[in-house]
């Protein structure tokens, strides 16, 4: 059995002593593991059964150049396997030394990656360091950590990836959170203020960030479904989709923009990209246009065929979503489009 000499900076917190240090992910998982409530009968057995989705995307995090800017918490459980010194400590390095507090899905990607690839061996990663706490110690810590703490909403997260410098980082999202600035800025977008971008003011109806990238991320991503029809550049993406909004929009007249369309709704935006998807886009691509034009001559509709948010009044997320897409498909008529140039 090995030591390895760490430095640290010393910390107290609540009345516990913290080792904060750093340690490559080698290390951390050889000498971590998880101790489970309800599995365990050993002192600090607070944790949950792991998300095996959740190990695997942080693998492919770490295995891309990922890192985690915050700490890592484990808990020595054996006092004798730590000597702290002045401003460093000797820990012995050998498995199960310590338990993972906070992290532990971190840690279990962080072991499927090394499997894969050993060199991610060598990255460091911020960890703090407990010695020989209780099991209401670890209860503590745990309970201040994911309840106390707010997560941050989704729509934050997407609307911060394009800083981001991490080459891991999901294109589609940025993509995705790019376009959806188009839709709620430019004078002819049909969206035109009807995005909910954190700090927005708030207002009923209207569609969440998070919400419109997740329903177009099945268009933006790698090999999806714009570029399937070499509709690549983020101005080409945003005028096909202003153009068939806009269609849309024509057909709606002036009640686009009362509370009774069900398109300025996360369910009903949902709903016509996926008729988007599965009908229009490769119908459009045959005829070589995707204007304004032929978008609305793809559509049949009415006065007294308008889809109304009443219509899914009571209805689920989910299940408004497929009733609306459902009823749009009816509205397509695609035999009444003839022959045209690329047009955009």
């Amino acid at each position: 059995m090995s030591t390895k000499n760490v430095k640290y900076i010393g910390l107290n917190h609540n009345g516990i002593d913290y080792l904060l240090c750093s340690l490559d992910c080698k290390t951390i998982v050889e000498i971590s593991y998880v101790a489970r409530r309800g599995e365990s009968e050993e002192q600090g057995a607070v944790q949950r059964i792991l998300n095996k989705s959740r190990i695997s995307s942080i693998s492919d995090y770490v295995l891309n150049g990922g890192y985690f800017p915050t700490n890592i918490i484990l808990n020595v459980i054996d006092t004798e396997k730590v000597n702290v010194k002045k401003d460093s400590f000797d820990i012995s390095i050998s498995e199960r030394i310590a338990q993972v507090i906070d992290g532990q899905h971190r840690v279990a990607g962080m072991r499927d990656a090394l499997s894969k690839d050993p060199s991610v061996g060598d990255t460091m990663y911020p960890v703090l360091i407990a010695v020989g706490l209780t099991t209401e110690q670890c209860a503590d810590i745990f309970v201040s950590i994911n309840t106390e703490q707010k997560t941050v909403p989704k729509s934050l997260i997407y609307d911060l990836y394009g800083l981001t410098s991490t080459s891991s980082h999901d294109y589609s999202i940025e993509r995705g959170r790019d376009i959806a600035f188009v839709l709620n800025t430019e004078e002819d977008s049909p969206y035109r203020g009807f995005i909910k971008f954190p700090g927005s003011t708030r207002f009923k109806g209207g569609i969440q960030l998070s919400s419109l990238v997740n329903a177009l991320r099945p268009l933006v991503k790698t090999h999806g479904e714009f570029e399937k029809y070499q509709i690549q550049t983020l101005e080409f993406q945003a005028k096909v989709l202003k153009n068939y909004f806009k269609a849309l929009e024509y057909y709606y007249d002036k009640k686009w923009y009362e509370l009774s369309n069900p398109f300025l709704y996360a369910s009903g935006f949902s709903a016509s990209v996926d008729v988007l998807v599965s009908i229009l886009l490769p119908f459009c691509y045959s005829k070589k246009s995707f204007s304004f034009d032929t978008f609305k001559s793809a559509l049949n509709i009415t006065k007294d065929t308008l889809l109304k948010q009443s219509d899914v009044k009571g209805k689920s997320g989910e299940t408004a979503k497929i009733f609306l897409y459902d009823e749009l498909k009816k509205l397509v008529n695609i035999d009444t489009i003839t022959e045209t140039d690329l047009e955009f």
